[in-house]
């Protein structure tokens, strides 16, 4: 008689019905159906095929368990094995139904889910564009400073060896975008300009330039500095802040009773100095 046969029948022991044939073989099953859910995707004949396969496999396991059991009780008399083999088929149907579930699940092909870090780069860069110039020598901001923009502009720099001159037009942005995008105008020598209006953040790109230029209708915006947040941030100081970059628009050559008054500026109101000012604090050529 075969081994599946014997099993059917009840002809083995009742621990070899259960250690072997019930339990080992439910391991293994476990650790199969547990590869099969490391798949995003199964196609729905595969899954059918699977589930069908394992169904049988556990009918044959649980009749030949209960036979084994009651030619037991027909032997020793004893009947708190076979609860106990009863009590392990219930189980294992509790254990392996999320394994099933599981499996089916994965034959519902999901839409694609853009990855978060992703689809926040997309949004971000969608708040402003960068064009350059036909001969490939002014590239223009136009937006809002995100983040992200500073790897951006720095890898169109590498690639395009003949900027000479940033324009902006943007209301401002995220301050450490804006000081890396500084850090990029000063170390590449180039030009800045402004056609529309540059406030806020935007000023420290504008200040940065090597020569810097205002179309006639332009304006430069400045205020005092805050965070745009009710919640504190760690480590984050208005005034180290305000100081930091106060140190880089002195260091541009910029009149001190101009900064003074950038800085006690409320944060609320955003001050735009007339072109005189600005010629006279150095901000653009006289």
């Amino acid at each position: 008689m075969g081994f599946f046969a014997s099993h059917w029948r009840g002809v083995y022991s009742l621990n070899r019905a259960f250690w072997v044939n019930f339990v080992a073989l439910r391991v293994a099953v476990y650790f199969v159906l547990s590869a099969l859910l490391g798949f995003d995707f199964i196609p729905f004949a595969a899954f059918l095929a699977v589930v069908c396969a394992d169904a049988g496999l556990f009918a044959w396991q649980a009749v030949g368990l209960v036979r084994a059991g009651e030619t037991h009780v027909a032997g020793h008399g004893s009947l708190v094995p076979v609860w106990g083999t009863y009590l392990a088929i219930v189980v294992t149907l509790f254990v392996f139904s999320p394994q099933w579930l599981g499996l089916y699940q994965r034959t519902i092909l999901k839409p694609y889910e853009e990855p978060y870090a992703d689809k926040m780069a997309r949004l971000r860069a969608a708040t402003y564009k960068l064009t350059l110039s036909s001969d490939d020598a002014t590239l223009t901001l136009d937006g809002d400073i995100a983040l992200g923009a500073t790897g951006i502009i720095g890898r169109m720099l590498d690639e395009k060896g003949s900027v000479r001159s940033l324009t902006l037009n943007s209301s401002g942005g995220n301050i450490y975008e804006a000081r890396g995008i500084a850090r990029l105008v000063r170390t590449n020598g180039l030009d800045t300009r402004v056609e529309g209006e540059c406030s806020s953040a935007c000023t420290i790109i504008f200040i940065s330039g090597r020569t810097r230029t205002m179309a006639e209708t332009a304006k430069l915006g400045f205020h005092q500095y805050r965070l745009d947040t009710t919640a504190l941030i760690p480590n984050v100081e208005i005034a180290a802040e305000q100081a930091r970059d106060r140190a880089l628009f002195e260091g541009q050559a910029i009149d001190g009773a101009f900064l003074d008054r950038i800085f006690n500026s409320p944060s609320s109101e955003i001050w735009y100095p007339d072109r005189e000012e600005l010629r006279a604090a150095g901000v653009i050529p006289r």
